[in-house]
């Protein structure tokens, strides 16, 4: 954006008689104008590299902010310890704009996960999968939304 703003600079002053300030104060309107109405209100982030522990934490934090996490990305740290804190995650997120319930989960079958959340309501909304170094054993981050 910055450097279509100085096109824009340069084109008005060789082609009109305006001063300088007067040609940066409108193309600065003309730019944040237009980077207002092409811009993504609801642009998607993402977390840094976290345990599976603290990802439950960051969840209900994101929720409470009006968030929703999008997509989960799952490795193994590494660690000998098969629990939930041995796995790293990294969510990805963006704004709630339709205020839908969400839940994250990980689990070693799919289908049993799915089925359980099925049950309270929820619809697999996206999945990744990772293998523990160590065991071999296959786990799924999951999203689920109602």
């Amino acid at each position: 954006m910055t450097a279509f703003y100085f096109m824009w600079i340069g084109a008005l002053n060789t082609a009109t008689d305006l001063t300088m300030n007067s040609i940066r104060n409108f193309c600065f309107l003309f730019v944040f104008a237009l980077g207002c109405a092409l811009g993504n209100g609801a642009a998607a982030e993402t977390t840094e590299w976290i345990s599976g522990k603290e990802a439950f934490r960051r969840a209900d934090k994101l929720r409470s902010f009006g968030m929703i996490v999008t997509r989960m990305d799952c490795k193994d740290s590494g660690q000998r310890t098969l629990d939930v804190g041995s796995a790293l995650v990294r969510m990805h997120y963006t704004r709630n704009t339709e205020m839908r319930d969400w839940v994250i989960d990980g689990w070693n079958h799919l289908e049993e996960n799915k089925n359980y959340w099925a049950d309270r309501g929820y619809k697999l909304a996206s999945h990744t999968l990772f293998v523990r170094k160590t065991s071999g054993l296959r786990l799924y981050c999951t999203v689920f939304y109602k």
